[in-house]
């Protein structure tokens, strides 16, 4: 069973994949975590990848997809995977079910709105010692001050709206074609990610467990 997570920022798609994975005893490929890996390891590929992103640049198809092919080669890759943040684009699509093949494929779509997707990142605050807070979920006893700390709460360069607003116009660019590929291949499992993350994860197992997949 191999499983591919799509979802715009804040869907919390991640959070899914990774309980899906301790449900189902499969691994995660991680597009973020396999490149910082590489990055670690100080490889040529490596450096190069490095000297990719701090020059805030995409990581090229090429690269992406060697780094996956070598993750699928593993022992614990037999059975199945579940895909968080790949594939993004239709070249990376084409390379993954031609090495997996279509049919051996769904893609689970955790799906929420704009409007929610800015509420629940605008919404977040950080402090330095690592506490985070949301305005509306989550918020600080008093407004601004970290409870744990007493310090300053900011908010991420990634949770400002201009931020927000760029990172989901790029989302509905790249995952909208994804997401026609898989429905008219109808190998789509659509979920509401507006509910709590426990009724999100139960529709998810229930509506693989439908597709006659065991857990």
């Amino acid at each position: 069973m191999y499983l591919i997570f799509l979802g715009p920022p804040g869907s919390g798609k991640g959070t899914q994949a990774q309980m899906l994975s301790a449900k189902a005893k499969l691994p995660i490929i991680s597009t973020g975590e396999l490149l910082r890996h590489e990055q670690e390891k100080n490889t040529n590929k490596g450096k190069m990848i490095k000297e990719i992103i701090v020059k805030g640049k995409l990581v090229s198809n090429k690269i992406v997809e060697a780094i996956i092919n070598k993750r699928l080669t593993a022992k614990d890759a037999n059975k199945g995977m579940i895909f968080d943040g790949f594939p993004r684009n239709k070249n990376q699509l084409r390379h993954l079910t031609g090495k997996l093949g279509k049919n051996n494929v769904y893609a689970i779509l955790v799906d929420v709105s704009d409007k929610e997707v800015k509420r629940r990142l605008g919404g977040r605050r950080m402090c330095a010692c690592g506490a985070t807070y949301h305005l509306k979920y989550n918020p600080p006893q008093k407004s601004g001050i970290c409870d744990l700390c007493r310090g300053k709460l900011f908010i991420r360069n990634d949770d400002r709206p201009k931020v927000i607003a760029d990172r989901l116009k790029l989302y509905h660019q790249q995952s909208e074609p994804l997401i026609d590929y898989w429905l008219k291949s109808k190998r789509l499992i659509k979920i509401n990610g507006g509910q709590n993350i426990s009724r999100v994860r139960k529709d998810i197992e229930k509506k693989i467990r439908n597709l006659g997949i065991k857990l």
